[in-house]
C-alpha cells in the first residue's frame, strides 16, 4: 500500500512536470504574438490585449493612456464587424506608419483610435492633421470617426 502511494506521488510530480515543460514551450497564439508585437506602441500590454481581441471579434474596445505630463487619455469604439489575424495586424501597423508619418511614436488613447477609425490628430507642433482611419467603426460605412 505504501509503495502504491510513493508511485502515486512520484507519477503526479512526474505529470505536472510534463505538464509545465509543455505548457512552456507551446507556440505563441496568433493574438498574443500580435498583442506583443504592440504593447509598447499602444501604451501597454492591456490595450495591445484589447486592441487585438476587440478587432478580431468585432466587439468594444477600449484604451487608456498615460502621458509623460501624468496625463490620462481614455477613448474607445466599435468595429463594424470580425477580423482576420491578418487584417487585425494590416489594420494595427498602418494605424502604427500612420501615426509615425505624424513624429508619434508613443500616441495617446486618442490618437490610436484616430488612426484606427478615423479622425483628427493634434501633432506636437500643434498643428491639427485629419486622418482616414484603416479600419470601419460601426456607425459608419467606411473607417471614419465614431466615438
Amino acid at each position: 500500500m505504501e509503495r502504491s502511494r510513493a508511485l502515486a506521488a512520484s507519477l503526479a510530480a512526474s505529470l505536472a512536470f510534463a505538464a509545465n515543460a509543455m505548457a512552456a514551450s507551446a507556440p505563441q497564439t496568433d493574438a498574443s504574438r500580435l498583442a506583443g508585437q504592440y504593447a509598447q506602441w499602444a501604451g501597454g500590454q492591456s490595450n495591445a490585449d484589447a486592441l487585438v481581441a476587440g478587432l478580431r471579434t468585432g466587439t468594444p474596445v477600449t484604451l487608456v493612456t498615460n502621458g509623460a505630463d501624468r496625463s490620462v487619455s481614455i477613448a474607445g469604439f466599435t468595429p463594424t464587424g470580425p477580423m482576420s489575424y491578418g487584417a487585425v495586424g494590416n489594420a494595427l501597423n498602418n494605424a502604427q506608419r500612420s501615426l509615425s508619418r505624424l513624429g508619434i511614436t508613443h500616441p495617446s488613447a486618442e490618437q490610436i483610435q484616430a488612426a484606427l477609425i478615423g479622425g483628427e490628430i493634434a501633432t506636437a507642433s500643434g498643428s491639427v492633421v485629419p486622418v482616414k482611419g484603416s479600419v470601419a467603426a460601426r456607425g459608419g460605412t467606411g473607417p471614419v470617426a465614431s466615438r
